[in-house]
């Protein structure tokens, strides 16, 4: 089960097969709980052989079925031959993880078989296993019998105890093996000459082995049942639950988008199940999860985009994500942890190494973009439902992330928001959304340090303030709509004035620590599309400037320019491509009636789609050019996270675009301005959820135009596309 290509998730339980996205510098599949391993081996053998898988298919988000023939194999009665018992394992995520087995004989006599399960949970911190230094880690305790089954366990440095069941419906002779520490735990140190101490990792425990073994006498066409049951005991004792989903992993509670695009409802097939399946419920609420294998976890900046990307689906799930990240805002300041009164986390974690310090993630802050970004989606997802308790309920939460913003994001007083490069913390040395130590440098390849203003992130200020006073006015609040829409047109004009490169018609990436403007041509302004900044004018001068092969490569649009010193199309944020990413740069072309690139845009992230079984798109893949022929695929990226969120997301944020939806805040009508591609006559949205009532948008291609359709309660008007 565990040596297979597999990813289940049932709300905050997954489980990780042999992946192709690990990264680690350990085998990193396993069964994990809140940032604990509860599962590192399960393995099935028949007569001491290992099983033939024939194939593994997933049945949904929180289930596979995977079916397996025997080896050659002695039985009693002479020569079992290969592929005459069949072992089908239906593996099931809820509470609990269940494997259901079924062993069937189709040989044409009876055959003895000695079916063992051997299994063993390390219980280490996800962190540990990442590769994360440790001074010190906790021990292994024995495993003890229980009803059915046997109980494995681990008592952390801080003496918490945690661990795993694993539990059988059939009789099984057990045996087990005691827990070997390496050493006492804890880690050596050594002096290197002219350098401080350097902790050497312990190495890792080595968990005891459970061996459950099943006498199977099959008469010939026989079958035999078992069900195993794996069940967490995570540290904390807070018991798991089932996250519900229909049949297929369709969750009920987002609206879906069918279109008359064969392939692209097959992606959007996915990315609805995958956006169901990272939806998880942590101690503050439920939000989605950024990504498999790695960060099941509430993370700031990729919630934060899933929400916009995704409000015309799951407002609701928009406004949980509002409420989990402002009970998670700072009230202080914490060096260590980057904390600051009024700013959004980056990412909260609750495993031993976080309840221990280890890591500052309790939560941690060290980032610059998430507090603006809380606010773009305040803003739109209040415009959206119309929503009069989450206005009250969180525009202190807001005032609060203003403060921050104009306060201790803005620390040199310069009206544009920086961080501080190379801060302590968890190690992240850029703190926008490409936050690689060496994702910043300058034209001629110098690396950025000291105080850096992103050029996106002041995009994502400007669209705060400008969305956020136009709810202000529509719930009557003049004088502060009035004064958060002259700060909006203040950085407006700053950021053409500084940012804007003339003779290369694009923005330069950042200002520096002296404000002298990074001139690398990224993908990081396109994001200013999506915010509505530039002027029509010079959006059409990117629009053009993305066009180019230096930056779009035929999959979507690099994250850094071909002939770019730094460039590198195997790098994670220089030169690769990301979803994400292109659908803001894609979405905000539409909203600019430049329409031609986005649609490019979409047709490259359709291609790249092909390449997957499941037609789902990564996290990112690597930038290299696109060969135009029947069959190219991208070149996948090695460790990138999949399913991933706001990859999942993309897709539904371009035809978000294609239909210019927008919400009119002081109307509370729905504006709908279509621009579909060629080929694509027909979308709708089904069960859509506007100001607090259903129904559904069907817009269709009609000779030189669009009709535009609902059912149910929602109103919707059209409007010319404009910027502003």
């Amino acid at each position: 089960m565990l040596d297979l290509n597999l990813v289940l998730k049932s709300d905050e339980l997954y489980l990780a097969g042999e992946i192709s996205t690990d990264g680690s510098g350990e085998r990193a599949t396993g069964l994990y709980l809140r940032d604990t391993r509860h599962l590192n081996r399960f393995e099935t053998t028949l007569n001491g052989q290992p099983l033939a898988t024939l194939s593994a298919r997933r049945l949904g988000p929180a289930a596979a079925v995977v079916t397996s023939g025997n080896a050659m194999l002695d039985g009693a009665d002479g020569p079992v031959f290969p592929n005459t018992v069949a072992v089908e394992q239906v593996i099931t995520l809820g509470a609990d993880l269940e494997v259901r087995y079924l062993v069937r004989n189709f040989s044409g006599h009876a055959v003895a078989l000695d079916l063992a399960i051997e299994a063993s949970a390390d219980l280490r911190d996800l962190f540990d296993i990442r590769g994360f230094n440790r001074a010190k880690r906790g021990t292994l305790v024995a495993p003890t019998p229980i009803a059915g089954g046997i109980r494995l366990g681990y008592r952390a440095v801080d003496g918490v105890l945690s661990g795993t069941e694993i539990t059988f419906d059939q009789p099984a002779r057990l045996s087990v093996s005691e827990p070997r520490d390496e050493g006492d735990g804890a880690g050596s140190t050594e002096l290197l000459p002219g350098q401080d101490p350097v902790t050497v990792r312990p190495p890792a425990p080595v968990p005891p082995l459970a061996v459950a073994t099943f006498r199977i006498e099959l008469p010939a066409k026989g079958a035999w049942e078992m069900t195993a049951t794996v069940r967490p005991l995570p540290a904390d004792g807070v018991p798991v639950s089932a996250a519900p989903t229909l049949t297929g992993g369709r969750s009920n509670d987002a609206a879906t988008i069918v279109t008359d695009h064969h392939a692209l409802n097959r992606l959007l097939d996915q990315c609805h199940a995958d956006l169901s399946a990272l939806q998880t419920s942590f101690p503050e609420g439920s939000l989605p999860a950024a990504g498999i294998p790695w960060y099941v976890a509430p993370f700031g900046r990729d919630s934060l985009i899933v929400g916009l990307q995704t409000l015309h689906l799951a407002p609701h799930r928009a406004a949980g994500t509002l409420r989990v990240l402002a009970a998670l805002q700072g009230d202080a300041e914490d060096a260590h942890r980057e904390e600051e009164p009024g700013k959004i986390p980056h990412e909260v974690r609750y495993g031993e190494m976080a309840r221990l310090r280890e890591i500052p993630h309790t939560p941690y802050y060290g980032t610059v973009d998430a507090t603006p970004l809380w606010l773009m989606l305040f803003a739109d997802t209040v415009a959206w439902t119309g929503d009069a308790a989450l206005y009250r309920d969180l525009c202190p939460n807001a005032e609060r992330a203003l403060d921050w913003i104009e306060r201790y994001g803005d620390g040199d007083g310069d009206g544009f928001v920086e961080y501080r490069s190379g801060r302590m913390g968890a190690g992240i040395s850029h703190q926008g959304w490409k936050d690689s130590h060496d994702s910043l440098h300058h034209a001629d390849g110098t690396p950025v340090s000291g105080a850096i203003a992103l050029v996106e992130v002041q995009g994502y200020v400007y669209a705060a303030y400008a969305r956020l006073a136009a709810v202000a006015a529509a719930f009557g609040d003049a004088a502060w709509a009035a004064d958060l829409a002259a700060k909006a047109e203040t950085m407006r004009a700053r950021v053409e004035d500084r940012f804007w490169l003339e003779p290369e018609g694009f923005y330069a990436q950042a200002l520096d620590d002296s404000k002298a403007p990074v001139a690398a041509i990224s993908s990081n302004p396109g994001h200013l599309l999506y915010c509505g900044l530039p002027s029509q004018e010079r959006a059409a001068r990117m629009a053009e400037r993305f066009r180019r092969q230096d930056l779009d490569c035929g999959w979507g649009i690099r994250t850094l320019a071909e002939g770019m010193p730094t460039y590198n199309p195997m790098s994670y944020h220089n030169g690769s491509v990301w979803p994400h990413d292109n659908s803001l740069i894609a979405h905000g072309l539409l909203r600019y009636g430049l329409s031609s690139q986005a649609h490019a845009i979409l047709d490259a992230l359709l291609a790249a789609s092909r390449a997957d079984p499941l037609a789902r798109l990564p996290e990112l893949y690597c930038g290299f050019a696109r060969n135009w022929v029947k069959g190219d695929t991208p070149v996948a990226y090695p460790v990138s996270c999949s399913p991933q969120a706001w990859a999942a997301a993309a897709v539904p944020l371009i035809v978000s675009g294609l239909l210019g939806l927008r919400m009119d805040p002081a109307r509370g009508v729905l504006v709908v301005d279509p621009d579909l591609p060629p080929g694509m006559a027909e979308i709708a949205i089904q069960g859509m959820e506007i100001r607090g009532q259903r129904g559904s948008l069907i817009v269709r291609r009609q000779y030189d135009g669009y009709a535009v359709s609902t059912d149910g309660p929602i109103e919707a008007t059209t409007q010319g596309r404009g910027a502003h």
